[in-house]
């Protein structure tokens, strides 16, 4: 299903268990959301249901304009993701602040290496808003699969102005 992603149109896919959204993912392309997607459940072991819904649709709508516009802090689902340690010190990252990856990795208790796979395998990305972190010297890096304009894009609404 295809979704404005704050002026980006990507197309978004599901998994669902037990009747509710544990990931998601998204590209430019059908196809290729769907094999991020099956990268994410993979890695965190996922099972159930991969779905393009409406509902959900509109419920991740509503939650990225809450996270995003509002500073809202996301919930994440009670579940087993791997590395969860990792995803809430990122979610602990208020609106409009940022930290560097090392700080996150320090702070999760996980070497910098695992945390950069683990955040390729963000299971609700800008949800848990891994658009917040930058290099030690405030630049930007990555932000698979969508790239550095749409972490751009997604500082700046938020007031931060990376380098």
């Amino acid at each position: 299903m295809r979704l404005n992603l704050f002026g980006f149109h990507v197309e978004v896919i599901f998994a669902i268990s037990g009747n509710q959204p544990v990931a998601y993912a998204w590209h430019y392309s059908r196809d290729k959301a769907l094999i991020h997607l099956r990268k994410i459940t993979e890695y965190h072991e996922i099972t159930g249901d991969v779905v393009e819904d409406g509902d959900l649709l509109k419920w991740l709508e509503g939650e990225l304009k809450a996270v995003v516009l509002e500073g809202k802090r996301f919930i994440l689902p009670e579940f087993p993701y791997r590395n969860r340690e990792v995803y809430e010190a990122v979610l602990r990252i208020p609106r409009g602040k940022t930290k560097t990856y090392g700080e996150i990795a320090k702070e999760s208790s996980v070497p910098f290496p695992v945390l950069l796979t683990v955040l390729l395998r963000n299971p609700f990305q800008i949800l848990i808003p891994c658009h917040r972190l930058l290099t030690k010297k405030g630049t930007l890096m990555g932000f698979y699969p969508l790239g550095k304009g749409v972490k751009r894009r997604l500082l700046e609404i938020e007031g931060i102005r990376a380098s």
